[in-house]
Formats: structure tokens, C-alpha cells, sequence
């Protein structure tokens, strides 16, 4: 096992999961070793814990990407590089860390991506998500598992309640049969009209797909913020 992954099973895993209070939610969608290989787990963003929280509640150890900034400074770099990070320009379009993403999972491992990249203190059916999970996924021929984290007030927080809810695995025949799917319909559309065929509506479709899943859960399980409308709504009807 890798240096990160060590530290994920030794330290990380007891303390995390006190320090922020976790419960998890459908464990057994996790893919264990030796059923799924590599692929993308993918998880609304809501703070800056979330890529160590999440390595926490899972089982095999999680790579990541970070904003290149942490990368230069001395101490932090060793550091963010031991929990299995690897630098990726926020601002810009970071071809060599897509190349890196799909390098990574090609050699097996799993990769954690935040489709709304930034982390944001607002519900997630507020963020739009970006399709840089579908394509990494698609590209690599890998699945993915959407992950669900739950916090009162929509941002993790230390010995707050926090909620991590594994979703369905959705493997990539699935994502081939909707590429084929797509394939159809273009090909049905260019014929009529004319014109090239790209990915860029099936990375959107199977970013919905994803996504979706991640929404319904929130809602499903959201035991934290409901509690706080339920009482600031008054708490009864009659």
C-alpha cells in the first residue's frame, strides 16, 4: 500500500470520522477490492475537508486533485501530496491534469472529483455542474460512484453531524450504452441537418445522470437541514 493510503487506514480513518461526527449512509455501494478496479467517485463540494473526510469513510485509499497554490508552499505540499493529491490550475483548462486523472485511474487507483469544483456554503442543487467527470470517466472507461455529503448548513464543520451517503455505482457499460444512445441520435441529427459529432452532450447527459443521483439523496437524506426549516417554520400545524 502507498504512503497516502497508510495514512488514510492508520490515522485519518478514527479521527476524522469523531472529529466531524460522520454517519454513513448505504456503505455497502462502495466497491471493494477485487469487484471494481479503478474509477471516479464523485461529490458535491462543500468545504475544504471534504477530499480527506471522504477518504476517511472509504475503504481503498482516495487520489485527488488541489489547487497548484498548495503545491509551492514548503510544509503544505508534503503534506497535501501525502493524502494523495496532485496539482490541477483552478483558473484555467488543465489539459496535463486531465492527462494525469485518466493516468491515475488507467493504473487502477480511484480518483475523487468535485463536478461543482469550488467548494460553496449553498444547497447543490444550486451549483452547476461541470462535465469534467463524465469525460475523465468516459475517456478512462471507468464507473463512477456518487458520493452525497450532508451538512447543516450546506458546509462541513468540525463535531457538526455530517452525512455520507454512498450512491448506486454506476458502471461504465452503463456510460457506453447511453454514448451509444447518443451516437444514434446524432448520427440521425446529422444526417437531417448537417454537421460534426461531438461528446460534449453525452459528458452533459451523463453528468445529469450522476448528478441526479447525488440531488436525490440530499433530499432523501438530509435529516440536518430539515430539522432547522421544520422548527423555523414553527414546528406544528395546529
Amino acid at each position: 500500500m502507498s504512503v497516502f493510503g497508510d495514512v488514510q487506514k492508520s490515522f485519518v480513518v478514527g479521527f476524522f470520522r469523531k472529529l466531524f461526527r460522520v454517519k454513513i449512509i448505504n456503505p455497502e455501494n462502495e466497491p471493494l477490492d477485487g469487484a471494481v478496479g479503478a474509477y471516479v467517485a464523485c461529490i458535491n463540494h462543500s468545504s475544504n475537508w471534504d477530499p480527506i473526510l471522504i477518504g476517511a469513510c472509504m475503504h481503498r485509499p482516495l487520489r485527488y486533485m488541489a489547487k497548484s497554490e498548495l503545491f509551492k508552499v514548503p510544509v503544505l505540499k508534503s503534506l497535501v501530496r501525502l493524502f494523495g493529491a496532485y496539482p490541477v490550475k483552478r483558473e484555467t483548462a488543465d489539459i496535463g491534469a486531465v492527462k494525469a486523472t485518466i493516468g491515475i485511474l488507467e493504473n487502477g487507483e480511484i480518483v475523487g472529483m468535485f463536478p461543482g469544483r469550488r467548494a460553496k456554503k449553498i444547497h447543490p442543487e444550486k451549483v452547476t455542474p461541470k462535465n469534467g467527470v463524465a469525460m475523465v470517466a468516459y475517456k478512462a472507461k471507468t464507473g463512477i460512484l456518487p458520493i452525497t455529503i450532508i451538512s447543516k448548513g450546506y458546509k462541513v464543520r468540525m463535531f457538526r453531524r455530517t452525512i455520507v451517503v454512498f450512491g448506486e455505482y454506476i458502471p461504465y457499460g452503463e456510460l457506453e450504452k447511453m454514448a451509444e444512445t447518443e451516437k444514434t441520435e446524432k448520427t440521425e441529427k446529422t444526417e437531417k441537418e448537417g454537421g460534426g459529432v461531438g461528446n460534449i452532450e453525452l459528458y452533459k447527459k451523463i453528468t445529469d445522470r450522476v448528478y441526479g443521483v447525488i440531488l436525490e439523496n440530499y433530499e432523501k437524506y438530509d435529516t440536518v437541514n430539515k430539522s432547522k426549516m421544520r422548527k423555523n417554520c414553527g414546528g406544528s400545524n395546529s
